[in-house]
């Protein structure tokens, strides 16, 4: 089927290094206002912005599909429903994660008081993918906003209108001081003058680029935040409630057209569930509708061309190499739309088991135990996300226990992100550092180390000069104690 309308839009254009370098001061001259607010008036300006934004869902969700070709449905749970979790986590949550923290001290320390400061880092860069260009974006802008940052954002070029959009939506509330929230439009020559203009880096890309953005940033020892690939390992035991596990399957190995970070991208299967598994999720797959309307579907299309060839390559590759491969036909080529692929047969040397993917192919492979699964899992230099599907917690919990991954599903997918309690990032290749959590939050933050001496006011203390054996030993005996 060939569509005669091209949807899919070009990338945008770079805008000149001046114009970022401006973004960039007038952030700056808003974040010395802005971290004067208290951190109350921060969280009620934040969940007032929110509100605001929510009240254009309308718009918000066209251009999103405009620019994506996702669902409606998807865009409004996956993009703006997670948002809102984020929103609500944090701003519920932030006095007790960045107000001053008392820190331990020793008795003998009696009469001063320690505590932690945490301090706004100052103008933070957002370098943010094309898979989710409002969640990503929106939901680290929002958190680091809310520790007293200003904010510049460089999206995709291959999904800018969504930041742009936002941009605008933002300005015209007048919420923030003008500058606070900055979109810099382009591509990588772009990103990486936000990286030197910036004071702390989040990328969210390949590793590849990833590497590159750690690199710069080290340079300048600039603290960078990375969430890189991942190759999500799918392990499915043979006692596992196989209708779920296939359901789940079939979602996070298709939902965003299968670009997902955390989607499944290789699935393992213990032997005497394999067939069970497999008619389960060639059942599911039936039922899946794809189109670019964006209403009454479950898949669009691919976003970027490039990742659309890669998925051809792979399904060719995996053919070649002895793979059946149902269905991942080219439905519209101008509109990057590929159906849904299910790879059986699948050998640890196809690249769709052993490379990122990013498409909608989920490769299914059969093992022989629970210690094989474990193994292949483990054998890439992945570890973003994986999941261990078995109806025995307890197996469950000494599994998983083995996995390298930095988030874990047992019998459940994909939900990390929306669960902002849990710190969300990869170990390995798949990245540095972690979203949300206490951890997550304070990471926009320098954390100063308070130290005050409160009484007597003009006494000095034993261990300044003069030093004599006397005061040493007394301080001695007095610490031993401590």
């Amino acid at each position: 089927m060939t569509t005669a309308v091209k949807t899919v839009p070009p990338p945008a254009r770079n805008i000149s290094s001046e114009e970022v370098a401006q973004k960039a001061a007038a952030a700056r001259s808003a974040q010395a206002l802005w971290r004067r607010y208290s951190l109350s008036e921060r969280v009620d300006i934040i969940r007032s912005l929110w509100r605001q934004l929510l009240s254009k869902k309308a718009e918000l969700l066209r251009v999103i599909h405009d620019e994506t070709g996702k669902p409606f449905n998807e865009i409004e749970t996956t993009e703006l429903g997670t948002v809102e979790l984020i929103v609500k986590y944090f701003t519920s949550n932030a006095h007790r994660i960045l107000q001053d923290q008392a820190a331990w001290r020793p008795w003998l320390l009696f009469n001063k008081r320690t505590y932690i400061h945490y301090v706004p880092r100052g103008l933070v860069g957002l370098v943010t993918p094309w898979n989710l260009p409002f969640m990503i974006p929106m939901g680290d802008a929002f958190a680091a906003m809310l520790a007293g940052n200003a904010v510049l954002i460089k999206p995709s070029e291959w999904t800018t209108r969504t930041a742009l959009w936002a941009a605008d939506a933002i300005k015209a509330t007048g919420l923030l001081p003008e500058g606070l929230f900055a979109v810099a439009p382009g591509d990588g020559t772009v990103g990486k003058q936000v990286v030197e203009l910036a004071d702390m880096i989040l990328f969210t890309g390949s590793t590849r680029a990833g590497k590159l953005v750690g690199q710069a940033a080290a340079a300048e020892l600039k603290p960078a935040v990375l969430e890189l690939g991942g190759k999500h390992p799918m392990i499915v035991l043979k006692d596992a409630a196989i209708d779920r596990a296939a359901k789940a399957a079939v979602w996070a190995s298709f939902a965003n057209c299968g670009q997902m970070c955390v989607g499944v991208e290789r699935v393992y299967v213990e032997g005497p569930a394999y067939e069970p598994f497999v008619d389960a999720v060639r059942r599911e797959m039936s039922g899946l509708r794809q189109g670019l309307g964006g209403v009454d579907v479950d898949l669009g299309r691919m976003i970027f061309p490039p990742q659309f060839a890669r998925v051809k390559e792979q399904l060719e590759e995996a053919r070649s190499k002895g793979g059946r491969v149902i269905g991942g036909d080219v439905i519209d080529e101008a509109n990057l739309m590929i159906s849904p692929a299910l790879v059986l047969e699948a050998t640890p040397e196809m690249k769709v088991m052993s490379e990122e993917t990013f498409g909608p192919v989920m490769p299914v492979m059969r093992v022989e135990s629970e210690e094989e699964a474990v193994r292949l899992a483990n054998s890439l230099p992945f570890g973003l996300a994986a999941s261990l599907w078995t109806t025995d917690l307890e197996k469950a919990d000494r599994l998983g226990a083995q996995i390298e991954a930095g988030l874990l599903s047992i019998n459940d997918v994909m939900s990390h992100y929306a669960l902002c309690s849990l710190p969300f990032g990869g170990i390995k290749s798949s990245g540095l550092g972690r979203r949300h959590s206490d951890e997550g939050l304070r990471m926009f933050c320098w954390p100063q180390s308070v130290f005050v001496h409160e009484w007597p006011a003009k006494a000095s203390e034993l261990w300044w000069f003069p030093y004599d054996d006397f005061k040493t030993k007394l301080v001695t005996w007095i610490s031993r104690l401590a």
